[in-house]
């Protein structure tokens, strides 16, 4: 006897590319949704206090356990996430090219040259600005103003912008991760994966929040807008639960669309988030200008760093 044709918009239940999200688990899901939010709050307010209180100490070992977690979210959570999704058979492309670690790579060095270009532009600009004050003051027979002091305010507004554009990035590189985890969470249909997940990622984002949090810090953004780009990291992945939450019953993670967009995204943002954790917080941290003195607390910097990398490697067997 002839198979049986499955009937016009029907997905036969043995498709391979056909991995549909559940409904259920509602109150479950709304509780990882709410939890989320706080722990990212917490998170990122962490460096903002300690920071404004001139605990020096404290937000040195803050910035070095962010370092770890920065540098360990890029390769162990964000493109462990890729590489199986840009090879899985149902998105069409061949299985045997590691396409995350090239997007990743592409990702890496376009944050560098973008960074590289920005810190240029605002470099010019800053000695245009400066030779206009020295034209000025000649002009009017007055002595010029390019002082050290005046050129040590100028070094730490340029310091100043590059951070800011560090802290840009980095935000970019979260926000496109942050989207598709809170979808995995609103769409898993099992219980246990989902309390496993919650968990999981209460430890991920708050971590996240501390790694974002130094970086506002360190470009010296006021309380508005601190609280405004905190407010985007926080709100990004309980968005992405909602999202999850509303799209569960029609949607198919095994789809071309969702399969290309999740996992170029979170290449993108691998090679962002590798990127910033060695070049923009490791390197920072370390340098001779902002090492403290004392030996103790070098080592406790570095003992800070690998425990931040090691408990973001932990998580990463759930999340």
């Amino acid at each position: 006897m002839a198979a049986t044709e499955p009937a016009l918009g029907e997905i036969p239940a043995e498709n391979p590319c056909y991995a549909p999200g559940d409904p259920g688990l509602l109150g479950l899901r709304l509780g990882g949704l709410f939890g989320i939010l706080a722990v990212s709050t917490i998170g990122v307010a962490i460096p903002f206090f300690t920071y404004k209180a001139k605990l020096n100490s404290v937000f040195f070992l803050v910035r070095a356990f962010a370092a770890g977690v920065v540098l360990t979210t890029g390769y162990v959570h964000v493109l462990a996430d890729a590489l199986p999704i840009l090879q899985d058979p149902c998105l069409g492309l061949s299985t045997e090219y590691p396409w995350a670690m090239a997007i990743a790579t592409a990702a890496t060095l376009g944050t560098f040259t973008l960074e590289w270009v920005l810190h240029k532009t605002f470099r010019r600009r800053l000695l245009t600005q400066a030779e206009h004050e020295d034209t000025k003051h000649d002009a009017e027979g007055q002595a010029s103003t390019s002082s050290s002091g005046d050129l040590d305010a100028r070094q730490s507004k340029l310091r100043a912008m590059r951070v800011m554009v560090m802290s840009y990035t980095f935000e970019i590189g979260i926000i496109f991760h942050s989207i598709f985890i809170g979808i995995t969470l609103g769409i898993s249909s099992d219980a246990d994966t989902v309390r496993a997940l919650m968990i999981a990622l209460f430890f991920h984002q708050g971590n996240e929040g501390v790694a974002l949090g130094v970086l506002f810090c360190k470009a010296g953004y006021s309380k508005l807008k601190y609280i405004l780009l905190a407010a985007a990291f926080v709100l990004v992945t309980p968005i992405g639960v909602a999202i999850g939450i509303g799209v569960s019953s029609n949607y198919n993670g095994e789809s071309k669309a969702a399969l290309g967009t999740e996992g170029v995204f979170d290449a993108v943002s691998a090679g962002i988030l590798i990127y910033n954790g060695l070049c923009d917080l490791i390197l920072p941290t370390f340098s001779d200008e902002e090492l403290p003195q004392s030996w103790t607390l070098q080592a406790a910097g570095f003992g800070a760093l690998y425990f931040g990398a090691a408990m973001m490697a932990l998580i990463g067997k759930w999340a």
